[in-house]
């Protein structure tokens, strides 16, 4: 019976080990050109390879890169201006420093950081 309870224990235990999300989730608002991740595209517009080289080239453990659309309508053309996308990044919490110095901001209970228009 003991033997029965400790595998049961080990079972749960590796099984809420598989679900547990990893890191700690942060957004940037891209920009037209000149989001920090723009000479890191490699001959594509993957920009989950840009974001992920330009953060490890920080030094910047990365387990998830995703666009988020979060306005569809009509955009400027400038450099500075947004896309209308967030960048979500999940990364290791002790590199959450190094990413706030880049830009990126901490989602906290999972709202975005979505820009207010003027």
């Amino acid at each position: 019976m003991k033997r029965i309870l400790l595998i049961l224990s080990a079972l749960l235990f590796v099984i809420a080990a598989c679900n547990d999300e990893k890191g700690i989730e942060m957004d940037i608002v891209e920009t037209g050109c000149m989001n920090g991740w723009d000479d890191f595209y490699e001959g594509t517009d993957d920009y989950r390879h840009a974001v992920t080289a330009y953060l490890e080239n920080n030094n910047i453990a990365v387990y998830s890169v995703q666009k988020i659309n979060y306005y569809s309508g009509p955009v400027c053309l400038a450099c500075s201006c947004s896309t209308g996308n967030l960048i979500v990044i999940r990364i290791a919490e002790n590199d959450v420093g190094k990413a706030e110095q880049l830009g990126f901001h901490l989602i906290v209970n999972g709202q975005n950081n979505i820009p207010l228009e003027d």
